[in-house]
């Protein structure tokens, strides 16, 4: 093979191959058999035709495009090998002299991974924050595990704040239409949360079970629900059931409840100080090293090729639906309550996040390299066990060992094992 190679830009190559006369030959001996399998001549069994005598009978159109898709592969694979690149997309390839079986000459432009110029991994600036968890936080828990172990009791006198009311409630706009995310049935609300609009709670205390009323009220302008935000809604509500909530005793028999080796209530408080001091300390310790990375990828030069970019917009478009999907809303009425067109949403938000994912994912790719950063079969298959081990559910566990997980279970143990060399670099 002869080829001269144009760099049109860093992620773009423009190449001019001639595919050697034997290479070529070859190519089309291969496709002969190929095809040959299919063609049917008096005299011999199918698939059994000698490559000589089912050449005359075959398609000479479907004989040109086959030998000379091999060959391109062929010579591509060798190319790519030989140059040391990786592509990005499918070559566009243009075909500009063919002799079936003796000459093949092809144009290849090549969209391909840019050159990565690393800053320094070693000299970044970033610090690691401390993990401290103070004495709120552990109460807090405890609160939350007294509220779980709580006995509720039903009662016919009037709701006080830190009770739990059974409700219906219906939100309808000024047109008496019921607003979507607006509605439950049986709901549980403990009075006094906060979980529901202000004023949605504080309504419901000093009515008793039976009660049926409407609560005027108006949405926070900040509201999550853009369509909903600042809007005034009239809710039907139906209190069919309140419960007073009777917490357990903070004392040595609570903390003995929870597990046998509590014997005091601090025993039960340094157990929860432990738990969320690792907690934290994990969270700490990936915040380090997205942060290293952002530092590196900010002071590397990273170019942007735009079809990864576009890659990455489809990406977080489509996630970003599927959340505000599970939130009630669709992006249509995302983009009407901030007041943006499409356009003007990609460009402000979604681009600059895809971008930053290219450009990361780019320097990680290239610490990997320069580090030769490999994982065994043994690590993978390690990971997968553990992964499955967490699922009851057998098609959950099924989808997790498939070889697909598989590869992606390699890859982001190449990925964890890059940023953690990236910290251990800046830990000292």
């Amino acid at each position: 093979m002869k080829h001269t190679r144009k760099d049109v830009s860093e992620s773009k190559i423009e190449y001019q191959i001639t595919v050697a006369a034997e290479d070529v030959a070859k190519h089309h001996r291969a496709a002969v058999s190929k095809l040959a399998r299919d063609v049917k001549v008096a005299g011999f069994r199918a698939g059994h035709v000698p490559p000589e005598v089912a050449e005359k009978h075959i398609d000479p159109s479907a004989l040109a495009d086959e030998s000379v898709n091999r060959a391109i592969n062929g010579a591509l694979v060798e190319l790519i090998e030989l140059d040391q690149i990786q592509l990005l997309d499918q070559p566009d390839i243009s075909v500009t002299k063919f002799v079936p079986g003796q000459t093949l000459e092809f144009k290849a432009t090549v969209e391909i991974v840019p050159p990565v110029k690393l800053a320094d991994p070693a000299k970044l600036k970033t610090k690691k924050s401390a993990v401290k968890i103070d004495a709120d936080e552990v109460d807090e828990v405890i609160n939350r595990i007294r509220n779980d172990a709580a006995e509720k009791v039903t009662i016919k006198r009037a709701a006080e704040s830190g009770d739990e009311a059974i409700i219906n409630f219906d939100g309808k706009d000024k047109d008496g239409k019921s607003i979507e995310g607006a509605k439950g049935d049986d709901y549980a609300l403990k009075l006094g949360s906060n979980s529901f609009i202000p004023g949605f709670e504080e309504g419901i205390v000093g009515h008793k079970a039976g009660d049926i009323f409407d609560l005027p009220l108006v949405f926070p302008k900040d509201y999550g629900a853009k369509h909903l935000a600042g809007a005034k809604v009239n809710f039907h509500i139906e209190v069919k059931e309140i419960k007073e909530i009777k917490l357990p005793e903070l004392d040595d028999t609570f903390a003995a409840s929870i597990a046998p080796d509590f014997k005091t209530v601090d025993d039960l408080k340094k157990d929860i100080r432990s738990e969320l001091e690792t907690r934290a300390a994990y969270d700490v310790e990936q915040k380090f090293k997205d942060d290293l990375l952002d530092e590196l990828t900010e002071k590397s030069k990273v170019p942007t090729p735009e079809i990864l970019v576009t890659d990455q917009l489809t990406s977080l478009e489509r996630n970003f639906a599927q959340n505000l999907m599970y939130r009630g809303m669709t992006v249509e009425q995302y983009l009407e309550g901030e007041n943006l067109t499409h356009d003007e949403w990609t460009k402000k938000e979604l681009r600059p996040a895809a971008e930053k994912r290219v450009r990361n994912s780019l320097v990680m790719a290239q610490l990997t390299r320069d580090w030769d950063v490999t994982v065994s079969e043994d690590e993978v298959v390690a990971q997968q066990a553990k992964v499955v081990a967490q699922y009851n559910d057998p098609s959950l566990r099924q989808r997790f060992e498939s070889d697909e997980a598989k590869r992606q279970l390699a890859q982001q143990l190449i990925a964890d094992k890059t940023l953690t060399k990236l910290a251990e670099l800046n830990s000292k």
